[in-house]
């Protein structure tokens, strides 16, 4: 990890399950030409391998080789929220359904994988889709219900925390396809909205000139997805630092 944070910064936690580079400097930047009242800076976990043993041997293998030093830097760090990007997905699930995460949360075109945590929760979820195989090959929809399940155990206006889920992903066909839609057809959190589409809907103008669409979900109102220019890579083209701090600052209006 790195040093510790300025005082009086609240501290973002970068979980990275994939070899994909984000330039935190650009995007703490951004701050400073954004409206929020709180301050943050990124801290990350030395994951340093996870993405090359993931690929080789699977998530599963990954996080078993990773999960103890994963659980000690949260709770060492004790964050003001936490960051993953795509596959990090599961690693966010992880520390929910261990009890060692339950605040804000960041995901950056978030990907599921299929692991031990998902199996058990499919097994022991209340969910009645008889498509639903629990097998060492779940489906894509398999692991994004399990997904959503995990997560809405702490992002649900219903819990003792209603901390907000905030969702960054590309304006592809792909990102809507593989994201907004498997999340959407989970029924976890209900129908979708796009936001825009409402008639008292208005797009907010980020910093660098793009336009976002926000999306919500029915029976989730805490979760927020917004829509930035580019495919699953968008994340890590510098023109959206500034998407990718607007989001950050989201995750704490209400904190």
């Amino acid at each position: 990890t790195t040093s510790p944070p300025p005082r009086g910064r609240r501290i973002v936690l970068a979980l990275g399950a994939a070899n994909s580079y984000v330039n935190w400097t650009r995007v703490e930047e951004a701050q400073q030409t954004s409206s929020s009242s709180t301050l943050w800076t990124v801290m990350h976990a030395d994951l340093t391998g996870f993405g090359n043993l993931m690929k080789e041997n699977g998530f599963q293998h990954a996080l078993d080789q990773y999960s103890d030093k994963l659980i000690r830097v949260v709770q060492r760090l004790a964050p003001d929220a936490i960051l993953v990007s795509s596959k990090g997905l599961g690693l966010l699930t992880y520390l929910i359904d261990r009890g060692v995460w339950m605040g804000p949360s960041i995901m950056l075109s978030p990907i599921p994988n299929w692991s031990n945590h998902l199996r058990a929760q499919l097994l022991d979820g209340s969910n009645d889709n008889e498509c639903i195989h629990v097998d060492d090959e779940a489906s894509f929809e398999a692991e994004w219900l399990a997904s959503m399940e995990i997560l809405k155990r702490v992002h649900n206006d219903t819990a003792p925390t209603d901390h907000p889920l905030i969702v960054g992903i590309g304006t592809s066909d792909d990102e809507h396809f593989l994201i907004v839609d498997m999340m959407e057809e989970s029924q976890v959190c209900g129908n979708a909205v796009r936001i825009e589409d409402s008639e008292d809907a208005e797009k907010s103008e980020i910093d660098n000139g793009a336009i976002h669409i926000r999306t919500t979900f029915v029976d989730c109102p805490t979760w927020s997805v917004y829509s930035f220019p580019g495919d699953h890579g968008w994340k890590t083209n510098a023109s959206n630092a500034a998407n990718i701090a607007f989001l950050v600052d989201q995750a704490f209006l209400d904190v």
